[in-house]
């Protein structure tokens, strides 16, 4: 198995769509073509050399930044330490609001899933809220996970952490599984077996468009976003964070602290 090969599956791993795979793997082949040398001599000299031949060929600036964001996370991944903080990469400092999912967007897809008697969504939709973990660590959880206040979560790298069980949480799991059927050992289940992040993807766009709110935004990683956001409001330091969420780096933690636009203009606004 080569890099690339190797890349694709850390990229699945962190639950990268096809379409972003595709397009990490198209600019990284480009910047090994343009640079014309081995993997394992890479450096900044290199990475300036590729963006100044991207400008000169008239690309746009959000086109270079997309490009220059593959490359960094093809270096991550190979986990050689090259600083990429003088080579220019235009980022807003906020996320656009349509993007965002809220608290209030949150209760409303709750409500349509009460409407429903869906057990099983009710505390989908609230573990991811109340823990943060990924959708690969929620699709992988156990019954027997869950003991006393916490979850036993298999994170990124085979890593095990304990996740607490908040109060808010814990009468949707008991709820759920006083009505579970399937006998399997994985806690969220179908019935045809263990759920798929298809399936959950799917109900939670269809009680989006219940209610009323864009399904585009309504997706699993979007709860783990409202979750560091939310432990930010509550003033907790980002290295706690990091160790709730179970990010390997602090720096990760820093993307998934981003604002809104308009939650930027009101903090603004409040001076």
């Amino acid at each position: 198995m080569d890099l690339l090969e190797e890349f694709i599956i850390y990229m699945k791993e962190l639950e990268k769509s096809s379409k972003t795979i595709d397009a990490y793997i198209r600019d990284i082949r480009q910047f090994l073509e343009i640079i014309k040398k081995p993997i394992e001599d890479i450096k900044k000299s290199d990475i300036i050399y590729y963006k100044e031949e991207l400008t000169k060929r008239r690309l746009k600036p959000t086109s270079i930044n997309r490009k220059l964001i593959s490359i960094r996370q093809f270096l991550k991944f190979l986990e050689k330490d090259i600083n990429f903080r003088n080579v220019k990469i235009q980022k807003k400092n906020y996320i656009d609001d349509e993007k965002m999912l809220t608290l209030e967007d949150v209760e409303k897809l709750a409500e349509v899933a009460r409407q429903n008697h869906d057990r099983r969504t009710l505390a989908i939709i609230y573990t991811l809220l109340y823990t943060g973990m990924r959708i690969s660590e929620l699709l992988s959880l156990r019954v027997e996970d869950i003991y006393n206040d916490t979850i036993l979560v298999k994170g990124k790298g085979k890593k095990y952490r304990d996740v607490f069980i908040p109060e808010k949480l814990r009468p949707y799991l008991e709820s759920y599984l006083r009505v579970r059927k399937n006998t399997g050992d994985k806690l969220f289940t179908g019935q045809r077996g263990n759920l798929t992040r298809a399936t959950v993807n799917n109900i939670l766009k269809k009680y989006a468009k219940k209610a009323g709110i864009n399904p585009k935004k309504v997706h699993p990683h979007n709860f783990r976003h409202l979750y560091c956001l939310t432990l930010v409001d509550k003033g907790l330091p980002l290295d706690v964070i990091a160790d709730l969420a179970g990010h390997a780096d602090i720096n990760t933690t820093r993307i998934y602290t981003r604002r809104t636009k308009r939650q930027l203009l009101e903090t603004i606004n409040s001076i």
